[in-house]
């Protein structure tokens, strides 16, 4: 009784809190236009007036947010004008140059007047070019400021609140071209997914209660991990932990233990069962395989583009390929790793192997889903695998590409590989390749039409020994 009460009281604050008077205002600049600004403004000027404490603190600081970001938008598009105005005058005085150094009917050219109108055309350009280079600054500074504030929005619980006027920031951001664009927080592909989550919470957290009723706890997992509840999370997950020791696979609820960041139970039970082969893993069946491995695995962003990795640790250490994550001199380059929500987290390299494709890395994030590393003797040719990576570079969810082991131990480019009857892009470098029970066999490498190469299970257990 306790529980059901507290669950319809968790669906009628969710409920209260995404649909506030806050978020029904600032949903009138869904059409991010000046005269809609205008008019959130006002409606936001009474709030101050008539609202309580809370309302007024968040309804200023939105306030202040829409007002800036507007004046500065409208900032950057007068200096643009300006700048396209000056760079008619550069056009016409570079050729007004030209022409001058051209001989007239004397067979003189005039190369004082071709020098000035150079040096003017130039100096406008300048003039273009500083004003840039200070508003791109400004930019930045301001649409930190109203991250900031969605920052605030986010910790209140305004929901619809942060999402519409995270939906300004981008289109905003997105028209404001002449300057530097920021990376943003909350991108297109991270609104898409929480507005889903808000969208499916309560029908997600009902589904997880009838799944746990009806004993599918697997199926109860995943709906409470969709809708953001640790504690429903935690609750399934250990039940279910006790249910596969009870049934005899013990690796699997090792895994499970330490998902749920329970290291002291895994590794209780890892002292009770220090021999883990493909049996003390439960076989799933397709949908649970990808509910098991998709949410484990993350984008990695390089400066070349984006490949994939996936969790092994808790704690926020993660495997990818180390081709393309440090430039010439060895220095890391700037990584960013991609959740499954749209979040960014900046990634340290803690280290590679010599002679492999492979690295970890380390973000500053708890409460992910891991996966288990297999051992060489699993790899059998004809073993049916499947290998999930991002080969969008726009999705944050992977994609399921089944395969089969056609050679178990066949080396390539100097390392110890597997080679594979499957389709993988650019994007799926780093991708893990799992087993019906969920555990690495290898990670991508690369691959021909119908044929790919993966770094085999042995060689990436030897690589964790030593990192």
């Amino acid at each position: 009784m306790l529980i059901v009460r507290f669950f319809f009281l968790t669906l009628l604050v969710v409920s209260c809190l995404n649909g506030s008077e806050l978020g029904e205002v600032v949903a009138k600049l869904k059409e991010p236009k000046i005269e809609n600004a205008k008019a959130v403004l006002g409606e936001l000027d009474l709030m101050i007036a008539e609202g309580d404490a809370r309302t007024v603190t968040l309804a200023k600081k939105v306030h202040r947010s829409i007002k800036r970001i507007f004046t500065k938008e409208h900032k950057i598009l007068e200096e643009k004008k300006e700048a396209d105005e000056r760079e008619v005058k550069a056009k016409q005085l570079e050729k007004n140059g030209r022409q001058w150094l051209k001989p007239n009917v004397h067979g003189r050219i005039n190369k004082l007047a071709a020098s000035e109108a150079f040096r003017d055309a130039k100096g406008l350009r300048r003039k273009s070019f500083v004003a840039q280079e200070d508003l791109s600054g400004e930019w930045m500074e301001e649409v930190m400021d109203f991250e900031k504030m969605l920052g605030d929005l986010r910790f209140s619980k305004e929901d619809q609140a942060l999402l519409g006027l995270a939906e300004l920031l981008v289109a905003i951001v997105e028209r404001t071209q002449w300057v530097n664009r920021p990376r943003l927080a909350y991108d297109r592909a991270r609104i898409v997914f929480l507005r889903e989550r808000m969208a499916g919470k309560d029908r997600w957290l009902t589904l997880a209660s009838h799944a746990a009723d009806a004993g599918d706890l697997e199926l109860a997992y995943d709906f409470y991990r969709l809708a953001g509840s640790s504690l429903g999370r935690f609750r399934v997950g250990a039940k279910m932990a006790g249910r596969l020791v009870e049934e005899g696979y013990p690796g699997s609820a090792i895994n499970l233990w330490e998902r749920l960041g329970e290291d002291g139970r895994a590794a209780e039970l890892a002292k009770a069962n220090p021999v883990l082969t493909a049996a003390s893993y439960q076989a799933l069946g397709a949908a649970a395989l990808e509910r098991n491995t998709a949410p484990a695995c993350v984008r990695v962003i390089t400066p070349g583009g984006h490949q994939t990795g996936f969790f092994f640790r808790q704690g926020g250490f993660l495997m990818t390929c180390k081709e393309g994550l440090r430039d010439k001199e060895g220095n890391p380059h700037r990584l960013t790793v991609v959740l499954e929500d749209g979040r960014k987290f900046p990634a340290k390299v803690l280290g590679s192997s010599g002679g492999h494709d492979i690295a970890a890395l380390k973000i500053e994030y708890k409460e992910h889903e891991i996966l288990p590393v297999a051992d060489r003797a699993d790899l059998k040719a004809g073993l049916g695998v499947t290998l999930f990576g991002f080969a969008e570079s726009t999705r944050n969810v992977p994609s399921a590409v089944p395969g089969t082991v056609m050679v178990a131990m066949d080396e390539w480019n100097r390392q110890p590989t597997s080679r594979l009857a499957l389709d993988g892009s650019k994007g799926h470098r780093g991708a893990p390749i799992v087993d019906r029970r969920g555990r690495v066999l290898g990670i991508y490498l690369a691959s021909k039409t119908g044929t790919a190469r993966s770094l085999e299970a042995g060689a990436i257990k030897h690589f964790l020994k030593k990192l």
